[in-house]
């Protein structure tokens, strides 16, 4: 057997795991990530300059492709999709420890934030919980968009960047997301503003 035509083997045994992968397969999924974990490390550490970061950002990378298997569509090789992930991963991953460098200014080692009175612990753990499951009930993937949008503090355009949507179909899924909040918060009478 010639080398085009392993080539060639090894390309339609990848195609099959990624389309088995993209059916909901989890042992396709996890053979395709074993076999492309090292050159997903190589790369991470080529952009981060740093073994500990890359491990990270090559497993944040995982995560990704486990919750975008779906939206490859084939265009380009399975590899290609993979590398785009990962230098994502890493720059999106930059972006967010260079915002949450401390400063003296900002924050003071010494300084300790004074303890919440219990009724105010208690009330905000109930408000935790029912935002929480008010956040399960949205549609598939709407729940991730929020927390990326307002719990992690990522702009629009990060997370269009990381999830290929468009920004038109960002706001929209926001708007309709805050509208539904603002609206259990007022059935539920949570005492929590929710702007729209």
């Amino acid at each position: 057997m010639d080398i085009s035509t392993e080539q060639d083997a090894a390309q339609i045994e990848e195609n099959a795991l990624v389309a088995s992968a993209t059916a909901g397969n989890r042992a396709a999924m996890q053979t395709l990530l074993t076999r492309h974990y090292t050159q997903m490390y190589h790369l991470a550490l080529k952009v981060t300059r740093d073994p500990v970061r890359a491990e990270d950002v090559t497993q944040e990378a995982c995560v990704q492709v486990l919750r975008r298997i779906h939206q490859f569509r084939g265009e380009a090789r399975f590899g290609s999709w993979l590398s785009r992930i990962v230098v994502n991963t890493a720059l999106l991953r930059h972006r967010r420890e260079r915002r949450l460098v401390p400063t003296p200014e900002i924050y003071s080692p010494a300084a300790v934030a004074p303890e919440p009175m219990p009724e105010q612990a208690v009330s905000d753990r109930e408000l935790l919980l029912l935002t929480d499951a008010f956040l399960a009930e949205l549609r598939d993937g709407d729940r991730e968009l929020f927390t990326r949008r307002f719990v992690d503090g990522l702009s629009l355009q990060s997370i269009s960047d990381e999830t290929g949507l468009s920004l038109p179909a960002l706001k929209s899924r926001f708007h309709r997301a805050r509208l539904r909040l603002k609206d259990a918060s007022d059935k539920g009478a949570w005492g929590i503003e929710v702007t729209t």
